[in-house]
């Protein structure tokens, strides 16, 4: 809403200063936690389930979730639907739903609409599309759009959706959450974005580059995974790229591992930590 109505009540150039929920190195200084200090795991665990909102940071645990609450009602009802004069709210909470329960998997309007139809809620693409400007506008959602590596193109196909913030995320999907590589994906994500680069989904021939992160003349790729797997080839899809530009897989687990085959693999905490 800044952003959009600011600049049309200006009507002239204005900047665009981005604001995100505090970082992990934000959350741990309002804490009064050192990076360095045991404490830190405990205190990422805390950051990955109830976010950065500092209201709920500062918060006790028994109202975290009831604050949380009211900041997604806030952003759904009132910077969304009541904004853009949303006439069923219904379908607009069954689309944020499932984005969030389905932050880092590739969407399109339509597996949208399917969706939400074995459900016994009626809407059309044209709709969900809207729903969907809406959701990045009013800042809830960012879209990360599929880039072809080798081609060196934007594909029109599908994107994939990621929520602003994990507290809201666990708001919105209203259950214990078990997929933990996709909560890992939307972090790096926001934290890339809160880093300055704009950031994509890659796509090498038929493998998947989990994000390209521009800035300037830096380009950095990344994989994501919560845990390596047995055969240690988490880097494979990396190796692919025969460019020099940064290679790095974060991880959610800590591994004595350091490298494979010459790239960096860092634990979740010590990346967040490391800008």
């Amino acid at each position: 809403m800044i952003s959009g109505e600011l600049a049309t009540l200006l009507s002239g150039r204005y900047i665009e200063i981005p604001i995100y929920p505090l970082s992990f190195s934000e959350f741990l200084n309002v804490k009064g936690i050192e990076s360095s200090s045991r404490k830190v795991d405990n205190a990422y665990d805390e950051f990955e389930k109830y976010g950065g909102f500092p209201s709920v940071v500062i918060a006790e645990e028994s109202i975290k979730d009831t604050i949380l609450s009211g900041i997604f009602d806030t952003i759904v009802l009132n910077d969304v639907a009541l904004r853009a004069g949303v006439k069923d709210p219904t379908a607009l909470k069954s689309i944020i739903r499932f984005l969030a329960d389905n932050v880092g998997q590739l969407v399109n309007a339509s597996r949208i609409v399917n969706t939400l139809k074995s459900e016994g809620v009626v809407t059309t693409v044209h709709t969900v599309n809207r729903y969907l400007d809406l959701l990045e506008n009013g800042y809830l959602f960012y879209r990360a759009k599929q880039y072809d590596i080798r081609g060196r193109e934007y594909l029109r196909t599908n994107g994939k959706y990621f929520i602003v913030d994990t507290g809201l995320r666990r708001n919105a999907v209203g259950r214990k959450d078990g997929n933990y590589s996709n909560r890992l994906e939307n972090i790096v994500y926001i934290e890339l974005l809160r880093r300055g680069y704009t950031v994509d989904v890659g796509k090498l021939d038929n493998k998947e580059i989990d994000f390209v992160a521009r800035k300037l003349d830096e380009t950095l790729y990344i994989q994501v995974a919560y845990e390596l797997p047995a055969n240690m080839h988490e880097t494979d899809n990396l190796l692919n790229i025969k460019d020099n530009y940064k290679k790095i897989v974060v991880t959610g687990r800590y591994y004595e591992t350091t490298q494979i085959d010459g790239i960096p693999i860092i634990y979740i905490v010590d990346w967040l930590l490391s800008n």
